[in-house]
């Protein structure tokens, strides 16, 4: 099965920016399911679409009645008003397909992923037959041109019109980077396997939720110990691992010998925090059985990462969507970053078999200390890019040559050897070093190129020469 996904495809009776509005109650549904396509260049239209997810259900209703049926994500539509109608859809995403059958497929796939976790999608609406009437904006009285005469007479100023579709069916939906309504690009998520099942068991006891997020050990009728946080006492990198016997948690995030696999040319390794307390992971007070409150960070589990242009605050606001998984304090020891806790689920949750995978990936953003860690995502399967430690995945976000993200899938492998390539630690100065060297290497390339085809230009120009002259010879002797 595929990442699912949900969001809204059209609001009723607001206006695009080019003059259109759904009436309400026009719009109707084709029968399910309906083709989910993304535009990866802006041809003109949805021209050039290809297919990357299927509409599996839809529904027409307010934002008050999807946030309660879980049509969308509450955090999704904040802000919006309750009473706002609008086109909602879910379905699954085609990243379950195989790599070396549908290469093509899978890419398309990936990419439309990584676009929509960062928020430059939304998607837009296909009907495949529909009426409309010219009315004036912001209301449903229809426009003759005797009315229309009659408005300029009475103002001096051509009237705006709108065109009211009073009857349409939804046949499809497009992603595209400008969606007529940009009330789309907002309520846009890809969501994990199991989520809308928990918010329909939880969606009564929201405040429940919250407390939740910030106690540990809920899954259980006990506080934790203090001990579960200590730092542990490893014998050397270690994969993290979850131990659903005792409910603890421990392992490396990252080690200092471990590159950072987006990068080519240079060794970038995980950034150490301004003092190794990690004030801006271990954040959450946790109450434990003998010692009080201990802080602690999270480790989260569902979707992908937030969006690399986010600032710390907005990264951490994407993880409050998530389920955590299990509260940790983060460490450094001598191989890397250690994390070690309590877990929050229980062993037979839907969410266990993300977390047996063994593969996280530590969230590092901007803050008053450099790049800090503040969260931690357990990996779910899914585009290789964004759910396998160990190969290519996004990597930083930059502020006027100022580095403020880093994604990272560092997570040594139980199944796979650590990378001992020592390096650059994580600076700005080492990543323009290293593009500088690439960008002299390419032209250095390029130049000896552009010699090397002028040399052999020369030489078939000579060699043409050549012919001619001995064919000019020959002639001329047998004249």
């Amino acid at each position: 099965m595929g990442t699912k996904f949900r969001t809204m495809l059209a609001p009723i009776g607001l206006s695009t920016g080019d003059g259109r509005r759904f009436a309400s109650g026009g719009i109707t549904l084709a029968d399910l399911p309906m083709p989910f396509e993304w535009v990866r260049s802006r041809e003109g239209g949805h021209d050039g679409a290809v297919t990357v997810a299927s509409v599996i259900e839809a529904h027409v209703g307010t934002v008050k009645e999807a946030v309660a049926a879980g049509w969308i994500g509450a955090d999704a539509v904040k802000g919006m008003a309750s009473d706002l109608e609008a086109v909602w859809a879910s379905g699954e995403m085609l990243d379950d397909a195989d790599r070396e059958t549908m290469p093509r497929l899978a890419e398309d796939v990936a990419e439309a992923m990584h676009l929509m976790a960062a928020g430059t999608l939304g998607p837009s609406v296909d009907l495949d037959s529909f009426e409309g009437v010219p009315v004036l904006a912001g209301t449903d009285e229809q426009v003759t041109w005797e009315r229309f005469e009659e408005i300029v007479e009475e103002t001096g100023e051509e009237p705006k019109i709108e065109l009211l579709v009073t009857q349409g069916r939804v046949r499809a939906a497009t992603l595209v980077s400008i969606p007529a309504f940009a009330e789309t690009s907002r309520p846009l998520e890809l969501i994990a396997e199991d989520q809308v099942a928990r918010e329909e068991e939880g969606r009564d006891n929201t405040a429940g939720a919250h407390v939740a997020a910030l106690l540990a050990s809920v899954a259980t009728a006990t506080r934790p110990m203090v001990a579960a946080f200590a730092l542990p006492d490893l014998p050397g990198p270690t994969p993290i691992t979850f131990d659903w016997d005792t409910g603890r948690v421990y392992g490396h995030i990252a080690t200092w010998q471990t590159c950072h696999v987006g990068y080519s040319d240079v060794c970038v390794t995980a950034p150490k925090d301004e003092g190794g307390a990690y004030a801006a992971f271990n954040r959450f007070a946790v109450e434990t059985e003998d010692g009080g409150v201990v802080w602690a960070g999270r480790l989260t589990v569902g979707g992908r990462h937030a969006g690399l242009s986010l600032d710390a605050n907005g990264a951490m606001s994407v993880h409050d969507g998530k389920t955590v998984a299990a509260h940790v304090r983060a460490y450094e020891d001598a191989y890397g970053i250690v994390v070690a806790g309590v877990i929050e689920l229980a062993a037979d949750a839907p969410e266990r078999a993300v977390l047996d995978r063994r593969k996280v990936s530590g969230d590092w953003r901007e803050t008053a200390n450099g790049l800090s860690l503040v969260e931690v995502l357990a990996l779910a399967p899914g585009p290789r890019s964004q759910s396998e430690p160990g190969f290519p995945v996004p990597g930083t976000f930059s502020v006027n040559g100022r580095q403020t993200t880093l994604t990272a899938s560092l997570g040594p492998l139980a199944e796979e050897p650590t990378r001992n390539r020592v390096g650059a630690t994580l600076d700005a100065e080492a990543i323009a070093e290293a593009v500088a060297t690439a960008v002299v290497r390419q032209t250095e390339q390029r130049a000896l190129a552009v010699q090397a085809r002028a040399e052999l230009d020369a030489m078939l120009t000579a060699s043409v020469d050549r012919e001619r002259a001995e064919l000019a010879a020959a002639l001329g002797q047998g004249e």
